[in-house]
């Protein structure tokens, strides 16, 4: 299985979501980061889907309020590296 670390998580988050990596941490809200919406959240559940064969639903997406939330969904799936 693929692992991933925190830092290559934001990385992938900072593309993902085209927001310069020094505005994202475990800490940040969602809601503070803008290219988090509703295709944001499509996005993402594609390439968890195409990098590590997980699937994230639409309702596991909606409860995550920080990008800590989705570090801790990417660890209970055996992903997360550190």
């Amino acid at each position: 299985m693929v692992k991933i670390t925190t830092s290559e998580t934001l990385d992938m988050l900072s593309s993902i979501f085209e927001e310069p990596i020094a505005n994202l941490s475990p800490e940040v809200l969602r809601d503070d980061v803008p290219g988090w919406d509703s295709m944001g959240a499509l996005a993402l559940m594609a390439e968890l889907d195409e990098r590590f064969g997980i699937v994230l639903t639409a309702d596991e997406s909606r409860k995550m309020i920080r990008i800590g939330d989705l570090l801790h969904f990417l660890r209970n799936h055996g992903v997360l590296a550190d």
